[in-house]
């Protein structure tokens, strides 16, 4: 059984890591967002900024834009097995519906986690250049895990199932709206989940990582109890939860894909 997630976990990366458009929607919204930061942004940081500081303020700038272009691409992965047929096939091999679900999800996780990775160890080059310290590279390793990952893994799983029951543009809509309210509008302006524990876009990750509040982490609002004072504790709290948020879809998508093929 092993090996045949694993099978199906390289046949899924394989097929997303090419796609032209997972590079090309990370590419340029990495370069927009660095472009339009604001002087508040990880670019005007002090000389004697801290490696820690730098990439987990540069992983949440990127969070903010980069999870979009990652829900639109993965929003027809599924959907588009069946388009093309390739559904049928899959269901035919001996391999229970629940460990072709997880393969196909984890491998579109590592594929569409590669290139937000090289854009955080790019920026780390970038920043070497000016600041000279080697820890930048590892620290950017851990921005990626503590910050971008986790809102990955939440988003992909989403991503992936919800247009087996929506149809991918109306999906793709959703997703947007909900990321700016569910991430970036504050609080004190509208009733979201901005700042809270449930929120994808990692600042309380980057807050441990930065040593203070970033973003909205911990603001006050409603669902009060969500929202705890930032720190390493709040930070993993986050993770666990987001990663227990995720589980739902990837449950239901078995069923969910069995009436397709069978329909």
């Amino acid at each position: 059984m092993r090996g045949r997630f694993f099978a199906v976990c390289r046949y899924e990366f394989r097929m997303q890591i090419r796609k032209r458009s997972l590079w090309l929607s990370t590419a340029g919204l990495a370069v927009l967002i660095a472009l339009v930061q604001g002087d508040q942004g990880p670019r005007y940081l002090p000389a004697d900024a801290d490696a820690a500081r730098v990439m987990g303020s540069w992983a949440l700038l990127f969070s903010m834009l980069l999870p979009i272009g990652f829900g639109m691409v993965l929003a027809d992965r599924l959907v588009r097995d069946h388009r093309l047929g390739a559904a049928s096939l899959l269901a035919s091999l001996p391999t229970r519906p629940g460990a072709l679900v997880a393969g196909k999800y984890a491998g579109s996780v590592a594929a569409t986690a590669v290139p937000a990775l090289l854009a955080l160890l790019v920026t780390a080059a970038g920043e070497f250049v000016h600041r000279g310290d080697p820890a930048l590279f590892p620290s950017a390793v851990a921005a990626f895990a503590v910050v971008l990952l986790p809102g990955l893994a939440f988003v992909a799983a989403f991503a992936l199932v919800c247009p087996l029951v929506l149809s991918a543009p109306l999906f793709r809509v959703l997703f947007a709206g909900y990321w700016f309210w569910g991430n970036l509008i504050g609080p004190n302006y509208l009733p979201s989940l901005t700042g809270t524990l449930l929120t994808p876009i990692g600042d309380y990750g980057a807050s441990w990582l930065i040593g203070e509040r970033a973003l909205y982490a911990g603001a006050p609002g409603w669902l009060s109890f969500l929202r705890p004072e930032p720190g390493g504790g709040a930070a993993l709290l986050s993770i666990v939860l987001l990663a227990v948020l995720a589980t739902p879809p990837l449950v239901f998508a078995s069923p969910l894909l069995a009436r397709r093929t069978s329909s």
